[in-house]
C-alpha cells in the first residue's frame, strides 16, 4: 500500500508540474502577442493611387508635420500648423501630397503639393489619378512663362472644383518670387463662398484665402498650395512666412 501511495503521489506531482508549465507557457505566449500588438506601428497605410497603363499601383509616401518632403514634386516646405495631418490625394486641388485640419464639419485648412507631370485625367477632367514620373533624362527646366501659366491654371482649377457652386473671387496679389534662389511665381486669391451653397451645407465659412506657388523643377512645374478659411484667419499673417520655407530639392 505504501508503494502504491508513493506512485500516486508522484503521478499527482508530475501532473501539477505539467499543469503549471502549461499555464506559464500560455501566459508567456499571450504576453508576447500583446507586446507585439502594442509595439506594432500605428501609422495607417497610405492611400493607393494609379493611372491606366502605368503598371503596379504606388503607395503615397507617409509624411508628417512640421517638415514635408515631396520627393516626386521635388519640393520641401514647413506646415503652417503642426496639427495638420496627411489625407488622401486631393482630387479637387490636384495635390498628390495633401495635409488637412478640419475647421468645421465639411471644411478644412488645406496644404500640399503636386506635380502636373504626374497627373492624368482620363476619361474626363472630373477624374484625377496620380502616377510616378519615370524619365530617362532630366528635361529642360520650365520657363518663367510656363511656371506662371501653370500657377494660373491651377488656381482656376481650384476655383472651379474646391469651393462649391459658383464662388466669387478676386486676386489680392500676383508676383514673381525667389524661393531659396529659384525664381517661381505666386498668386494670392480671396474666395467668397456662394451664400446659397453655404446655407445648403450649413457652413459658417464665408471667405477663404488661397495661395498658389509654382516652381521650375526637374519634375516640371511643381505646385505648392495653401488654403485657409476665415475661421482660422489668425493664420493668414503666418502664410507668407510658411510659403517662404518652400525649397526645391
Amino acid at each position: 500500500m505504501a508503494a502504491v501511495a508513493a506512485v500516486l503521489a508522484l503521478v499527482v506531482a508530475v501532473a501539477l508540474i505539467n499543469s503549471h508549465r502549461n499555464r506559464d507557457s500560455a501566459a508567456r505566449l499571450e504576453s508576447d502577442r500583446v507586446s507585439q500588438l502594442t509595439q506594432a506601428p500605428s501609422i495607417p497605410s497610405a492611400p493607393r493611387s494609379s493611372a491606366p497603363g502605368d503598371g503596379p499601383t504606388e503607395r503615397l509616401p507617409l509624411v508628417t508635420c512640421p517638415r514635408i518632403r515631396d520627393e516626386q514634386s521635388r519640393l520641401a516646405y514647413r506646415c503652417i500648423d503642426n496639427a495638420l495631418r496627411q489625407d488622401g490625394s486631393d482630387v479637387a486641388l490636384g495635390l498628390r501630397i495633401s495635409l488637412n485640419q478640419e475647421v468645421e464639419p465639411g471644411w478644412v485648412i488645406s496644404q500640399g503639393s503636386g506635380n502636373p507631370q504626374s497627373l492624368t485625367s482620363p476619361p474626363s477632367n472630373d477624374v484625377v489619378t496620380f502616377r510616378s514620373a519615370r524619365r530617362a533624362a532630366a528635361p529642360a527646366p520650365p520657363s518663367a512663362a510656363e511656371v506662371r501659366a501653370e500657377v494660373l491654371r491651377r488656381t482656376t482649377r481650384a476655383l472651379d472644383r474646391a469651393y462649391g457652386d459658383t464662388p466669387s473671387s478676386r486676386t489680392l496679389a500676383a508676383r514673381s518670387r525667389s524661393f531659396g534662389g529659384v525664381l517661381g511665381y505666386q498668386v494670392l486669391t480671396e474666395v467668397t463662398i456662394n451664400p446659397a451653397y453655404r446655407a445648403r451645407h450649413n457652413l459658417a465659412t464665408r471667405v477663404e484665402r488661397l495661395w498658389t506657388v509654382g516652381l521650375p523643377t526637374t519634375a516640371g512645374v511643381s505646385i505648392f498650395m495653401l488654403s485657409i478659411p476665415d475661421k482660422r484667419a489668425d493664420l493668414w499673417a503666418k502664410a507668407e512666412a510658411t510659403i517662404a520655407t518652400v525649397r526645391v530639392l
